[in-house]
This record gives structure tokens, C-alpha cells and sequence, in this order.
């Protein structure tokens, strides 16, 4: 007991450094640097990657926030890839045509790194999306008869525009499901505008390397085999997520296109809750780390089909998954 104690401590003063290192950079944006860290923390295992989506307008600091992210980690690699309507698949792996004998060279592209930012993934066309299926899922990427494996840790941080703007495709049911969370960009208070509009007169801060990718590797491990929850949370989850599916007594299945029916739901709750709970101080999880992601991990799940604008079916959605937990509470939820 007094290992795991000892292991909690180091891992946890690992990761305040990297939160550290990376508010010399980013001001503001708590809300990202969050999910960050509790995307980037929750893998587990087993082929279930859990990627973070982002949606917003552009200029609100998410390539800045990612690349300060790879580089409080040693020898990771950052790769930033603009999903233009033009981008092709094979843009993604970069395959060339020797000319000597014609035949096929294979050269790594922009998948293979360990922080890939999909930036405005909602602009390309549904086969450009579909490449990165695979990579995010099995974290492998094959072509033809051979497989190449995705240097561990593999992280995929994606953007989307708003489905009001223009020139944006909607993202299939698959693509949104292999996300852990979507969370929305923040607005920035007139102090922290201010602090960057200074800090951009100044040198370009140095983020120091604080943890290796072994070191991740051990924290995403110690999270998932000593982060506890006990059998009344899993339940709770199972609850809510299962509140949300027809016949859960929350939703009427004709005005939905989509609901949270597969197993991702509260696999990547509860994955996600332990990671918080670790991010926290605490070495379980409770209720309230449930609930405090149970729209960002459940919200790109559900869908309505009579939604006039994305602001409304963004409230109608947080209305909803607040009313899940809600209920759940008043069952009995496992304490705060």
C-alpha cells in the first residue's frame, strides 16, 4: 500500500508540472487544459482510444494548447494536420512512386506522431474522415497486406467549425463515437486578452521536458489499475447512459437521430471519472466526478433531429444529460 501511496504522489507532482509548464504558454482555457489531460491520461488496454474533440471557431488557443502539451513531454512528436476539403486519404499516410522500378515506397505521414491535431476535421470529405478511423481505434494504420503500429502514447486532438458555418459536413454517428469528449471553446475574460495581447510582446516562453513517454505510459497504467470504483458508481453510469436510450423514460426515440446506445458511454465515463478523481487528489471516484463529465463524455451521442440551430441543440442536449443525472441522484446515487 505504501508503494502505490509513494507511486500516486510522484505521478501526480509529474502531471502539476506539465500543468505548470504549459501555463507559461496558454492563459486561460481551463476548461481545455482539462480535458486534455483527462483524454490524454484515460488509456487503457484495451484498442478503445480515448480522443478529444473540440468545437469552435478558429483562433481560441486549441493548436497552441496542444502543442505545449507534447512538449512538457520528451522526445513526443506533434503533428498538425488541416483537413481541407482537398485532403485525400492517402495525404494522411504518404505513399511515392519509386521511379527507378515503379514500385511502391512507404514513408510515413502526419499520422504517425504521438499528439495529432486534426484541425478543422469537419471541413474534409467523409473518406479523408474515415482514414483516421482506424489509427484512432486500433492504433495501427494498414495498407495493403502490411500493418504499421502507432508509436504509443497515440493522442488525437480534433477541431470542428460549428455546423452553421459553411463550407462544414456533419460527422457520422462511427467518427463522433471514438471520441471520449467533446467540449466546446471557451470565452476568454477581458484580464486574460489582455495578459496575452502582453505576453505577445515578449520572447516566446521555454517549456521544459518534465515527464518521458515511459512515464506517461506508467501514469495512464496506475490510473486504471488503482484509481477505484466501487460497484454503486459503475452502476450510477450504467444508469445514466441507459436513461438516455429509448424506452429510459428521458427521451422519446422519433425526436432523436442518435442516442447513446452502444457500450463507449459509460466505458469512457468511467475511464474519464478516474482519471479526474486521479487529477483531483483522490485515489476513487465518486458521484460528483461522474456527473461533472457526464455531458462532455455523452453530449456528441446524442442527437436531435428537429434541432433549427447548434445553440439549441446544444441546450436541449445539457438539459437533458442534467436531467439523467438528476435522476440517477434522486435513486440513490453513490455519495458526493
Amino acid at each position: 500500500m505504501g508503494d502505490v501511496v509513494k507511486a500516486f504522489d510522484r505521478y501526480r507532482a509529474k502531471v502539476e508540472q506539465q500543468r505548470e509548464e504549459i501555463r507559461k504558454r496558454i492563459v486561460g482555457l481551463p476548461g481545455l487544459i482539462e480535458a486534455l489531460f483527462i483524454c490524454f491520461y484515460s488509456h487503457s488496454e484495451r484498442k478503445l482510444g480515448p480522443h478529444l474533440l473540440v468545437e469552435g471557431k478558429v483562433g481560441k488557443g486549441k493548436t497552441a494548447t496542444l502543442e505545449a502539451f507534447t512538449r512538457t513531454i520528451a522526445g513526443a512528436r506533434f503533428s498538425r494536420i488541416q483537413f481541407a476539403p482537398d485532403l485525400r486519404p492517402m495525404d494522411l499516410l504518404r505513399i511515392v512512386d519509386q521511379r527507378e522500378d515503379r514500385s511502391l515506397e512507404f514513408h510515413p505521414g502526419p499520422l504517425f506522431a504521438n499528439l495529432v491535431l486534426a484541425d478543422e476535421i469537419n471541413r474534409a470529405h467523409e473518406k479523408t474522415r474515415a482514414a483516421l478511423l482506424e489509427a484512432m481505434g486500433e492504433r495501427q494504420i494498414t495498407l495493403g497486406r502490411t500493418t504499421y503500429r502507432l508509436e504509443a502514447p497515440f493522442f488525437v486532438m480534433a477541431t470542428e467549425n460549428p455546423i452553421d458555418v459553411e463550407g462544414t459536413f456533419v460527422l457520422g454517428a462511427a467518427q463522433l463515437d471514438r471520441f471520449m469528449m467533446r467540449i466546446y471553446t471557451e470565452t476568454l475574460s477581458e484580464e486574460e486578452e489582455l495578459a496575452i495581447a502582453a505576453a505577445h510582446q515578449e520572447k516566446d516562453p521555454d517549456i521544459c521536458e518534465v515527464v518521458t513517454k515511459d512515464e506517461v505510459l506508467e501514469i495512464q497504467t496506475f490510473i486504471r489499475q488503482h484509481i477505484a470504483v466501487v460497484p454503486e458508481v459503475r452502476r450510477d453510469i450504467v444508469r445514466i447512459v441507459r436513461s438516455l436510450r429509448p424506452g429510459g423514460e428521458l427521451v422519446a426515440a422519433d425526436e432523436f437521430y442518435l442516442l447513446p446506445e452502444g457500450e463507449r458511454g459509460y466505458l469512457f465515463l468511467e475511464r474519464a471519472a478516474k482519471a479526474r478523481a486521479f487529477l483531483k487528489g483522490r485515489g476513487y471516484v465518486t458521484f460528483s466526478d461522474v456527473a461533472a463529465l457526464a455531458f462532455p463524455v455523452l453530449n456528441h451521442r446524442i442527437g436531435f433531429k428537429y434541432a433549427q440551430r447548434n445553440a439549441d441543440a446544444i441546450a436541449r442536449t445539457e438539459a437533458l444529460i442534467s436531467r439523467a443525472i438528476e435522476k440517477v441522484a434522486e435513486d440513490g446515487a453513490r455519495g458526493f
